[in-house]
């Protein structure tokens, strides 16, 4: 059913940013977004729990403010992940990341693992990625085509990639994944724990003792660049490193895991698409850019104005908190034609802000791009066709969500 004639009745508009209940039903979501859109390009809102802010849904009004940091920074509440100065309380330190950080300091440490993330590095990859995704559709014919492609592919693929570079051994990918789902599906009754800083916490415990070992005897990986870098000249400060390491181990996947599965569950229930996919493989990659774009698996990040300016025809006041609605953004009608039909060959598809945009812009995205080109090409090549063999179930999250179930029926080549 199109998002725009979906019942709405179950989504609360006042909280429709911030009730993790919410992103449960997308097809209802992206009908009260678009209405919201309609209707204006920033609205404002005041949520018990988040306080006060201005949510933009327009995709130029994103674009307007990601593309003035100085104006929009990030703050140390870079997304709405909970009461952050209770939850720092379980941690003896304060947390620190790229997410939160801004200006000299943020290039300064994105400097660090960059040249891991361009694209000769990720081309390097290739190989081993093509190798991953050989293992999945075997995997699909070993179960005959019926399966929880969520779980059984779209989880342990970008899972697999992010750690081997990180150089986490293959049996520790289970504990990592839990931590994942853990501090990004606190919400989530089946997923998630009260305090995802408690799972941030034994992340971090995890990966000081890695950094020890590395530093200790350095490899080839990721961990060991980082381990033994520095920052204008003096060793990385080691709070500064466990959020770089909490952003690489779980944002390196989960957020490529949800737009595979939720790239999956828009080719079933669009089988004109994926016969289109199957007849010209060189789809993929502009595909890739269309699967983000209809999944936005990250749902926001937010800014705080530091002066008085007009974005979007709205006057921001100074220390007004700015919600990026990407979700929203990239249903916009004014920049995609027929916004909720999902069209690999979108002639714009590369507008899609599922990545963000500006200094921000994703870390991995060049990496999470060739992953999922890879697995529609992989698709593409081993089944005829996709179908669902059940209900799809999403995870109960406002910051990072998406399918976390996907029952499906392929029709093997």
């Amino acid at each position: 059913m199109s998002a725009t004639t979906q019942n709405t009745e179950a989504i609360r508009a006042d909280r429709l940013f911030t009730d993790p209940r919410n992103f449960t039903d997308m097809d209802a979501w992206h009908g009260v977004a678009g209405d919201l859109r309609a209707s204006g390009e920033v609205h404002h809102f005041h949520d018990r729990a988040f306080g006060e802010f201005w949510a933009v849904t327009s995709h130029e009004g994103v674009l307007e403010v990601s593309r003035q940091p100085e104006v929009f920074p990030n703050t140390k509440d870079a997304a709405f992940v909970g009461s952050y100065s209770s939850m720092q309380e379980d941690l003896p330190f304060e947390v620190k990341t790229l997410l939160s950080m801004d200006g000299d300091e943020h290039t300064k440490y994105r400097k660090v693992v960059v040249d891991w993330f361009k694209p000769s590095a990720i081309r390097r990859l290739q190989l081993a990625v093509d190798e991953l995704v050989a293992e999945a559709m075997e995997h699909i014919r070993d179960t005959g085509g019926d399966l929880d492609f969520a779980v059984e592919v779209a989880l342990p693929l970008p899972l697999r990639v992010i750690m081997e570079m990180l150089g986490v051994p293959r049996e520790d990918e289970p504990m990592m994944l839990e931590l994942t789902q853990k501090m990004f599906s606190s919400a989530d009754p089946e997923l998630g724990s009260k305090n995802p800083f408690e799972a941030l916490g034994e992340m971090v415990d995890y990966f000081v003792a890695l950094v020890a070992a590395r530093r200790a005897e350095p490899t080839e990986d990721l961990t060991s660049a980082i381990a033994n870098s520095t920052i204008d000249g003096e060793p990385m400060d080691m709070v500064a490193m466990m959020g770089l390491f909490a952003v690489l181990a779980s944002a390196g996947h989960d957020t490529t895991s949800f737009a595979m599965s939720g790239g999956v569950h828009q080719l079933a229930a669009n089988p004109e698409q994926f016969r289109r996919l199957r007849e010209d493989p060189g789809l993929a990659m502009n595909g890739a850019h269309e699967v983000v774009r209809m999944t936005s698996p990250v749902r926001h990040f937010t800014r705080q104005a530091q002066q008085d300016i007009t974005v979007a025809e709205h006057d921001f006041r100074a220390g007004d908190r700015v919600l990026l609605s990407y979700p929203s953004a990239n249903r916009d009608e004014a920049v995609f034609e027929d916004p909720h039909r999902m069209d690999l060959g979108r002639s714009n598809a590369t507008h899609q802000l599922g990545w963000g945009h500006g200094p921000h812009y994703c870390l991995g995205a060049q990496l999470a791009r060739m992953e999922i080109t890879a697995l529609l090409a992989g698709l593409a090549n081993e089944v005829e066709s996709i179908e669902s063999a059940g209900e799809a179930q999403w995870t109960a999250g406002h910051f990072v969500s998406g399918v976390k179930h996907l029952p499906v029926r392929f029709e093997l080549t």
